[in-house]
C-alpha cells in the first residue's frame, strides 16, 4: 500500500530560523530555537508534501534578507529557496482571484494582515498542518482549514523579538 504523505506548510519564521541554524554560534539566544527549526524543516522535507506559496517564498525572501549580513551571503538565501522549490515532494501553488477575494475579507474581519491569509488560502482543502510560531494562525479562520502546530512552543508575529 503506498504511503500517503502529509502536506505541511511550514510559515515564514521557521523556515528563517532553520535557515539561519548553522551560521548562529552556540551561545547564541536563538540557537536552540534555529537547531530546532532545522531539524523540524528537515523531517518535513524528508516524509512530508511542503506547501509553499507565492506570498510565502516571497516573506522568506524578504525576512531572510533583511537579516543577511554580509550582503555576499544573500546568494545562500536565493540558493536555499531554489532548493526548497526543486525539492520532488515540494508544491507552489498561486492564489486564484477567490483566494484574494476571500482574504480580503477574512483580514476585514479578523484585523489580521491580508498576508497571512495569502499564505495559506491557496492551499485550503489540500493542506493537512500549518506549522508556526504566529499567534495569528490560532484564529478560528485558520483552524477551518488545517491543524496548527508549533513545535518551537514561542509565539511570535513577524517583528517582534524572539527571546
Amino acid at each position: 500500500m503506498p504511503r500517503t504523505r502529509v502536506s505541511t506548510l511550514i510559515d515564514t519564521r521557521v523556515w528563517v530560523l532553520a535557515l539561519r541554524a548553522p551560521a548562529l554560534p552556540a551561545d547564541s539566544p536563538l540557537a536552540d530555537a534555529a537547531n530546532r527549526a532545522a531539524e523540524l524543516a528537515s523531517t518535513c522535507i524528508d516524509r512530508d508534501l511542503v506547501l509553499f506559496t507565492p506570498q510565502l517564498v516571497a516573506e522568506i525572501h524578504h525576512v531572510a534578507m533583511s537579516r543577511v549580513r554580509p550582503r555576499p551571503l544573500a546568494t545562500a538565501v536565493v540558493d536555499y529557496l531554489s532548493g526548497l522549490l526543486s525539492l520532488r515532494n515540494a508544491r507552489l501553488r498561486a492564489a486564484t482571484r477567490r483566494d484574494v477575494a476571500d482574504a480580503l475579507a477574512l483580514s476585514t474581519q479578523s484585523g489580521i494582515h491580508i498576508w497571512d491569509y495569502l499564505v495559506v488560502l491557496p492551499w485550503r482543502g489540500r493542506v493537512d498542518r500549518i506549522v508556526s510560531m504566529d499567534p495569528h494562525y490560532r484564529h478560528p479562520h485558520f483552524a477551518q482549514i488545517a491543524s496548527l502546530e508549533n513545535p518551537l512552543g514561542i509565539w511570535r508575529s513577524e517583528g517582534q523579538p524572539l527571546p
